[in-house]
Order: C-alpha cells, then structure tokens, then sequence
C-alpha cells in the first residue's frame, strides 16, 4: 500500500510537471544562451559559454526552479490533503487500527517528492543543454564546439551538487507541507492556511538551503 501511494505521488508530482518543467528548461536557457553568444563572440571568449551553462544553469537555477515547481504544484495539494485528513478524523482512524500514520501517509510522500524532485532535475538539464545547443547554433556558434565547451566545463563535483541539492530539495518539498498538513486541528477553515503556510515555508526553506550550499561547497 506504501509503495502505491509513493508511485501515485511520483506520478501526480513529476510527470503531470514534466511539460511545465521542460517549458521553463527550454526557454531559459535559449534566451540567456542566445544573449550570452552575441556578447561573448564580440570579445572572443566564448568559452565562457559553458561555465554559465553548468554554473549558472546547472549547477543553481536548474534545482532551485525545478523544487520551487514541484513546491508550487504538489506542495499545496500535499498540504491540503494531509489537513483534510485531519480534519475529517482519517488520521486518528488510522491509529486506531494500529496503522502508523507516519508510515502510511508521509513517507510514501517524502519519497514521492525525493525521486520527483531528481528526475525532473535531470530532465531540466537535458533540456537546457539542447535549448543551449540550439541558442548557440542560432547564433553562429557550431555544434561541435558548443558540446566541447559544455563538457570541459563540466566536473564530476557539479554532477555530485546537483545531486545533493535535488535529494535536499526533495526532502523540503516532502516533509514541510507534511509537517503543516498535519498540524491542522479540527476546523476546516484550517486547510487553506496550512496550504498557504506549507508553501511559503518551503520556499524559505529551498533558497536558505540553496544560499547554504553557495556558503559551505
């Protein structure tokens, strides 16, 4: 029962988003690769190209976008289902046949949000790098080259960030609108306040962890 619930979260989380995602992917990168080639080709340094791709794109903008979509898509529904079970005595229910809440209702969501979070991270980067392929070639910059520049850029430590970020992030967007969907009471007028507050706390939540990576790597 676990398991569906956490596949019926990965579904509703990451693939309902994966148009949205790939949309946001697409048109970033075209736009800032686009702008970037005209500037950097006037001074002949288009080898910076790849440092903002993986830096700029990759390494921040990519999960800190990808969390703050899935947080606003499934955050609020998240939150919002938790506190109608609450209120409805679901999860009292729950605990009177023995069933552990906490297993039943929260971790199947934090893993939900842990494996949507990652894969729709890589997808954002797939993206960015194709919509950068096709800036840079639009620009004059051949293809060769642009794959080249993007792979010189790229380390082993950028992969492992981005990695750690997503399953960070993730673990935001999984346990925070949890913690507030639960925290409902018994009135219903409830619901909607737990879902606003879930949200705006794990916004905070993403760019302070985000701002603490950019500290501590």
């Amino acid at each position: 029962m676990t398991l569906r619930l956490a596949v019926n979260q990965v579904r509703f989380t990451a693939l309902h988003a994966v148009g949205l995602v790939t949309l946001l992917s697409g048109i970033l990168s075209f736009l800032v690769i686009s702008q970037l080639t005209r500037e950097l080709k006037g001074i002949g340094a288009t080898d910076l190209i790849g440092t903002v791709i993986v830096v700029a794109i990759v390494r921040e903008l990519g999960p800190l976008l990808t969390a703050l979509v899935v947080v606003g898509r499934s955050g609020t529904a998240i939150a919002a289902e938790l506190a109608t079970n609450q209120v409805m005595g679901e999860v009292r229910a729950l605990e009177f046949l023995g069933i552990d809440p906490k297993q039943y209702l929260v971790l199947p969501r934090v893993v939900g949000s842990l494996v949507s979070v990652f894969a729709l991270l890589v997808l954002f980067d797939v993206v960015a790098i194709m919509a950068g392929f096709a800036a840079a070639r639009f620009n004059g910059l051949p293809g060769p080259r642009y794959f080249q520049i993007v792979l010189e850029s790229l380390t082993n430590r950028d992969v492992w960030l981005t990695v750690f970020k997503a399953l960070a992030f993730g673990a935001i967007v999984g346990i925070v609108p949890t913690y507030f969907g639960l925290a409902v009471r018994q009135a219903s007028t409830e619901i909607p306040i737990a879902a606003s507050r879930a949200v705006v706390a794990a916004i905070v939540g993403i760019f302070l962890c985000s701002a603490l990576f950019v500290a501590l790597v």
